[in-house]
């Protein structure tokens, strides 16, 4: 299928790029790019978009139903987990070798096996301080 690269996907892809530590929902992006000619209707649309070609990652925030979105461009985000800084947002990518490691230890000790799409939450070094 064809991909358009229009100037509103350019705003969202420049946007996402620029912020790529941080995941958004909708309503942030969009509030952060201000007055750029991108209704709320395309920008769920493109970023839908976005998301079926592996250029972005849907995850759900916190406990609650809302979507983030977060710029990969096709990045390998599987098999390790996710530490997210509650005060900055940003995200880490925990080494699979460590995510292996407490993926089993939770499951031996506990019998309950953890997805690699779960993200920790907690405070960086910056945001503790």
């Amino acid at each position: 299928m064809r991909v358009y690269h229009t100037q509103q996907r350019k705003i969202l892809i420049d946007f996402l790029q620029k912020n790529h530590n941080k995941s958004f929902t909708i309503e942030e992006i969009m509030s952060s790019i201000g007055e750029s000619g991108i209704s709320q209707s395309t920008a769920y649309r493109l970023i839908t978009k976005l998301v079926e070609d592996g250029i972005v990652s849907r995850s759900v925030r916190g406990t609650g139903r809302s979507f983030v979105y977060q710029y990969i461009n096709n990045e390998k985000c599987e098999g390790h987990l996710h530490m997210k800084c509650t005060g900055c947002g940003k995200v880490y990518h925990l080494d699979s070798g460590i995510t292996s490691i407490i993926q089993n230890d939770i499951k031996s000790s506990a019998n309950f096996e953890i997805d690699s799409h779960t993200v920790l939450l907690g405070k960086c070094n910056t945001c503790k301080e």
